[in-house]
């Protein structure tokens, strides 16, 4: 008998590791909702080749009330299975950095991964399944590079586990964030002065992640192939 495709949100599904994610996922059995603020002509020009994939515009720069109607809409009720991707990456030097900057971050990197695991988690265990995946990064294990403390600080609260998650895993609710290392995207290749030939040299790997090596490690994280790991930091960061 052939099973009900599970529903996965995707958020943050317009940068290079959520394409990556996406393209996984729509290779498997599933009814995906893809997430974006503005989008790129990447994306777009997938999801018109892919119409089966829905897409849903929302900037988390929105008020804390919007953030939290986002999630409980009604087509979000029976998600399966949430990876969240999303992420804002200004960059100020750590001595010019004030509590507007902080709150400007936590707004997107931190305040929707919060929301969402309350509101989704409790949804999947009363479905008796679930998998919600945050994505972190490396930056939170050193304090944040020279331009992106407000960022690391922001991600590193994804690696809070509430306690209730420990009630949803005996209902096959698992719960992990990955703690992402530096990896080859584009957003890396933007930030003024930054020189990824020195940073890959700081990695024991000798080079930077691939986009598609992280997002292997999400999919089988998120997916039914995931039956054991719960309440989890897990640093794909080539040994840093």
């Amino acid at each position: 008998m052939r099973t009900k495709p599970k529903k996965i949100l995707i958020t943050g599904a317009s940068s290079d590791i959520g394409m990556s994610v996406l393209k996984k996922f729509n290779n498997g059995n599933y009814n995906i909702i893809a997430h974006y603020n503005k989008g790129n002509r990447a994306f777009f020009s997938y999801l018109k080749l892919n119409r089966k994939i829905k897409k849903i515009q929302f900037n988390f720069h929105s008020s804390n009330k919007k953030i939290e109607n986002f999630f409980k809409q009604k087509s979000f009720m029976d998600i399966d299975i949430c990876v969240n991707a999303a992420a804002y990456l200004e960059f100020i030097k750590y001595e010019n950095v004030n509590l507007d900057d902080i709150y400007k971050t936590l707004k997107v990197n931190l305040f929707p991964g919060i929301i969402s695991t309350k509101i989704f988690g409790q949804n999947m265990s009363k479905r008796k399944w679930g998998r919600i995946v945050h994505l972190s990064s490396i930056g939170s294990k050193f304090g944040g590079g020279r331009g992106s403390f407000c960022y690391s600080l922001s991600k590193h609260g994804l690696e809070f586990f509430p306690s209730k998650t420990k009630e949803w895993i005996k209902r096959n609710v698992l719960i992990n964030t990955i703690r992402v290392g530096a990896t080859n995207t584009k957003i890396h290749k933007k930030l003024p002065g930054k020189n990824l030939s020195d940073r890959a040299k700081l990695i024991p790997m000798g080079r930077l992640a691939e986009v598609n090596e992280i997002s292997n490690y999400i999919y089988f994280i998120a997916s039914e192939q995931n039956t054991y790991i719960a309440n989890q930091t897990l640093t794909i960061a080539g040994g840093e």
